[in-house]
């Protein structure tokens, strides 16, 4: 591994979706500091001590102490979503290595609650990670500016601590375009259209190229991909094209009205995603590393 990021998470939740116990520690010794305490959540009922004592030999070994708590199974979706997530400054699903993910309760509540970042992990541990990162302005909400700097950030720290490099994806589209080429009383002529067009272009790329230097500056390997067409069509080819282990996607968590009008790209995208899917929301408070100070690691396994 490469040096340690910027920023570095002192509190950490991890419920996991496999069994193997290898799987669950790769993902909190790549996501979380090297040492702290962490604090693992076991569905009642199901407690399995040989797996546990695995886990917690592994996990001390990087330096991890752990300790064990109940919840109950039927209401953890909940509880992670409202009242384990605001305490900590990250959530991990660990899922099996390969398994597509499948939106469940937990998912689900976690996507429209949790106030903090959501890592649905299922990339084995190693070297040369390859990051996409979704980017997009906002002229409407200004928080856009902060998630668009946030998830570029997640994705260097990880391409820091894992090695790897990023990628940069812009979809774009000419608001509007459809409307000028059909509607008789408008009346916008092709040349017109194009030079708009040009123009957006651009824009963007000249915009996605600031945020690339964000992570030149920080020693990271970077590239802006820039395309037009529709996100929900663009991210996934991008991914796929770039044999990406991670994607990383920003979501404004819109509600009501707003959300019929600009539905959620990140919950379009999750559902029956085959890689590591990190979604972040607005407003996250800034968390500098302090020389790897740990307050407190939370985490919790075993939730399939």
């Amino acid at each position: 591994m490469r040096g340690a990021g910027r920023r570095m998470y002192t509190d950490l939740a991890v419920f996991s979706g496999t069994d193997t116990v290898e799987e669950t520690v790769a993902a909190i010794r790549l996501l979380c500091l090297p040492r702290g305490r962490v604090r693992i959540f076991v569905p009642e009922g199901q407690r399995d001590l040989d797996r546990e004592r695995a886990l917690m030999a592994k996990t001390a070994g990087a330096g991890v102490h752990i300790s064990l708590d109940s919840v109950d199974p039927k209401s953890a979706g909940e509880r992670v979503a409202t009242e384990i997530a605001p305490g900590c400054e990250t959530i991990v699903v660990v899922r099996p290595s390969g398994a597509s993910l499948s939106l469940g309760v937990l998912e689900r509540l976690l996507l429209k609650h949790a106030p903090v970042p959501v890592w649905f992990w299922n990339t084995p541990g190693g070297s040369d990670l390859t990051i996409v990162a979704a980017v997009d302005p906002d002229d409407y909400d200004r928080r856009r500016d902060g998630l668009n700097m946030e998830s570029v950030d997640l994705a260097t720290d990880l391409a820091l601590r894992g090695g790897g490099s990023v990628v940069l994806v812009n979809a774009w589209q000419l608001d509007d375009e459809y409307d000028m080429r059909q509607n008789p009383f408008v009346g916008t002529g092709d040349d017109k259209i194009e030079t708009a067009r040009r123009a957006l272009q651009a824009a963007r790329a000249s915009w996605l190229d600031t945020l690339a230097a964000r992570c030149r500056r920080r020693g990271v390997a970077v590239e802006a991909d820039l395309r037009e067409g529709p996100r929900e069509a663009v991210i996934p080819a991008v991914v796929e094209e770039r044999n990406a282990s991670v994607l990383v996607v920003g979501t404004m968590k819109r509600r009501g009205f707003a959300a019929m009008v600009r539905p959620n790209t990140a919950t379009a995208l999750a559902d029956g995603f085959s890689g590591s899917l990190t979604v972040v929301p607005p407003g996250r408070a800034e968390t500098e590393s302090g020389g790897g100070s740990v307050s407190r690691i939370a985490a919790g396994v075993a939730f399939a």
